[in-house]
């Protein structure tokens, strides 16, 4: 069967690891504004704050010469040469650019009654630019972004009044581009609560007796606010396609144990079909309140709630691929012994593609993309200014060679936008050095390059495997 001839190939970024001018315009500083670079070597990342070093990070950010360097603060200068990689992109073939709009480019303490007029100018004219060269924006809301002063007034997710706040700015996005953007992801991975507590939650540990019901209770924020925003959308314009986005998880069973598959079955449930059961389905499902029971943790609910959740349920499932997980009889995270790994020790797994999507689509029946997929390496030109990556195409490739099998089982799979069209800082770890992109931008972990971009031969393979639609791979 294949790919159908309108598939939307193409790749993804986030706005706060490629676009810089942190400081530009109006735009105020964000969650993503105060991360530090963890290489890999110190396995750490940007994940919890405490009050301490939220204070911290905010005092030295605001100085005149800071005592840190902030990789996000300048990344690879999107902001002011989006022309230029939108050129690379065109000359690869791209049908569609998954991005995201900078929420504090728009509301710069998150708190406004009014938006900045000039991020929203940006935007628009960004918009243009794809739409004039035949790209297709898909617009996340939020990705990591979220305003400092929804931090520090609103806790985060976890105070209710955000919701308005969030709504509000979405709600001005939605009315300002609905002519330019068909498709918009409310919330950027709204599972990964636990690996990006803080940028995912805006939410500072100490403040909790218990850090990971509230996560919980943050997440209902979510829930409400999409179905809220998903409400306004088909107001502004029936048409709008309203997604709701996961970071796959897919665990496996060590054994054939049935205690271990039904840890593993547990797990995701919890880790990613409560989400989507919320926003897919309308409701909260039994396993989920069994499991808030279990572990005393209470979601507060308003009048209302259960009511506009059933009412507003998303209309897509996005979902970012990299990895699957494996965990023994206890619930412990294990080496699966049939796959490999990346050099920062991420299975590689792609017939793990299939499986995930595979079991979505028969769960929930929605029209659905991958919104990110893709390895991250260490990487540097060879003495004639070529990176020959083949490891990348593999990768690639046998991901691809299993979303055909899922065409071929008329799975509803729209589009397949990978990570990431060019090199771009981590998300995490803020580390520029792990490579993702199909084109290498010469920056390292300190900023220090020339920001030259350099194709890689991953570039031409994608490339050519757009223009045979994914035949010629």
């Amino acid at each position: 069967m294949g790919f159908p001839k309108n598939f939307l190939w193409g790749g993804a970024t986030a706005a706060v690891q490629c676009e810089g001018a942190y400081d530009e315009a109006g735009k105020g500083l964000n969650v993503a504004d105060i991360q530090i670079c963890y290489t890999r070597e110190t396995k750490q990342g940007n994940t919890n704050y405490t009050r301490a070093l939220l204070k911290e990070r905010i005092e030295d950010v605001t100085q005149a010469e800071t005592k840190n360097y902030y990789p996000k603060h300048q990344a690879v200068d999107f902001y002011h040469r989006y022309k230029e990689y939108i050129q690379w992109m065109k000359e690869a073939g791209f049908k569609a650019f998954r991005m995201s709009i900078n929420w504090s480019r728009i509301f710069p303490t998150g708190l406004e009654s009014e938006p900045n007029e000039a991020g929203l100018q940006f935007y628009d004219e960004l918009f243009d630019e794809l739409l004039s060269n035949g790209i297709e924006p898909i617009v996340t809301l939020t990705h990591y972004d979220m305003p400092l002063g929804i931090v520090t007034q609103c806790q985060g997710w976890y105070g209710r009044a955000t919701i308005d706040h969030y709504v509000r700015f979405a709600t001005v996005c939605l009315k300002r581009y609905a002519s330019k953007v068909n498709y918009w992801i409310v919330i950027n991975q709204i599972n990964l609560i636990f690996g990006e507590s803080f940028s995912s939650l805006g939410m500072v540990m100490d403040e909790y007796e218990d850090f990971t019901a509230a996560k919980y209770q943050a997440v209902h924020n979510e829930f409400i606010a999409s179905a809220l925003i998903k409400q306004a959308a088909k107001q502004i314009k029936p048409t709008l396609q309203i997604g709701m986005m996961l970071a796959d998880q897919m665990t496996y069973a060590k054994t054939c144990d049935p205690q271990n598959v039904a840890v593993a079955i547990e797990k995701n449930r919890m880790k990613d079909y409560f989400f989507a059961d919320v926003e897919l389905r309308g409701a909260y499902p039994g396993y989920a309140k069994d499991y808030f029971k279990r572990n005393n943790i209470q979601i507060v609910m308003a009048d209302g709630d259960e009511e506009l959740l059933k009412q507003n349920t998303m209309d897509f499932l996005a979902v970012a691929y990299y990895y699957s997980h494996c965990v023994d009889e206890n619930g412990a995270r294990c080496e699966n012994p049939y796959t490999k790994a990346s050099q920062w020790g991420w299975t590689i797994d792609p017939i793990g593609i299939y499986n995930a999507m595979s079991q979505y689509w028969d769960r929930y029946q929605v029209p659905m993309m991958i919104a990110e997929n893709g390895i991250g390496v260490e990487e540097v030109p060879d003495a004639q200014g070529k990176i020959h990556d083949d490891y990348r195409i593999d990768y690639q490739r046998r991901h691809i060679e299993q979303l055909k099998r899922l065409m071929d089982e008329e799975v509803n799979l729209f589009a397949y936008t990978m990570w990431s069209p060019f090199d771009i800082v981590s998300g995490n770890s803020c580390e520029m050095e792990k490579r993702y992109g199909l084109l290498y931008v010469d920056k390292d972990n300190q900023g220090q390059g020339s920001g030259k971009i350099l194709p890689k031969d991953s570039y031409y393979w994608y490339r050519d495997v757009i223009a045979s639609n994914g035949e010629k791979l």
